[in-house]
């Protein structure tokens, strides 16, 4: 756990902001009607994949396979904690991450060469979506648990956040991570506002490059976009469950 929340700071004090600045930029060049309307357009999408979306990434079996592994493994740890054990679930964690990014470039690169944007952005939040839940699966985690759903918004905020904000949503995960884990009850309903907030935070980066790829010239940076995007959730998701899967063996034995 030390060792982990050393890579964490490491993690949270990590800056782009040249990268922002170049974001911004070009965010300014949109006229604000065609992004409002882009944005609202953004967010009923992610509501919709987010709500709904779980089906369709249930039936690539990448998932499944990630969840009996990671349960057998789970089972181990319960039974004696041991460092194999740790790093086997760490191995298959990684291997999620390899695989979603190298789906995240493809998707951006094909559509991206073609002058496709915006028609990706409902593609990428599902591969998004997958990857965070596969890494979930592996440290024992399954997102079809209802109250699952609010940390999954969790680790999206602490992924795209910003500077101080990244600072205190990574603090905000922890705290809703802290609860699950001690309490069977808590608010677990997602609202309206949970998702708008989540929808805010990604749209910015996303509508952006989305719009750039949707013309032929800058379509090859949909791979690098995707690329970049892919690896912001793989970090989080892998930082947060392990942090979590770890806090919950912590409290087993010393009860």
């Amino acid at each position: 756990m030390n060792k982990l929340e050393q890579q964490e700071q490491k993690y949270l004090s990590y800056s782009v902001k040249e990268a922002d600045e170049n974001k911004r930029t070009i965010r300014d060049r949109i006229p604000q009607k065609t992004y409002d309307a882009l944005e609202k357009a953004f967010e009923k999408g992610f509501k919709f994949i987010f709500d709904k979306g779980g089906g369709i990434v249930e039936k690539t079996g990448s998932i499944e396979k990630a969840r009996t592994k990671g349960e057998a493994l789970n089972e181990s740890m319960e039974r004696m904690v041991h460092p194999d054990t740790i790093k086997a679930i760490d191995k298959l964690a990684s291997s999620k991450v390899v695989s979603s990014r190298f789906a995240g470039t493809a998707d951006g690169t094909v559509l991206g060469i073609f002058g496709m944007g915006m028609p990706d952005i409902p593609i990428f939040l599902s591969l998004l979506l997958k990857s965070c839940y596969e890494i979930g699966a592996a440290y024992g985690f399954d997102y079809r648990d209802e109250r699952e759903k609010k940390y999954t918004l969790s680790i999206l905020k602490t992924a795209f956040s910003r500077d101080e904000e990244k600072v205190t949503a990574s603090q905000e995960c922890d705290d809703l991570a802290g609860t699950m884990e001690r309490f069977e009850e808590f608010d677990r309903e997602v609202t309206d506002e949970d998702i708008k907030e989540i929808a805010s935070v990604l749209a910015t980066d996303m509508l952006v490059a989305k719009f750039l790829q949707g013309f032929t010239f800058f379509g090859v940076v949909g791979g690098a976009f995707n690329y970049s995007m892919m690896s912001k959730i793989n970090k989080a998701a892998k930082l947060k469950y392990k942090k979590r899967f770890l806090y919950r063996h912590m409290l087993r034995v010393s009860e």
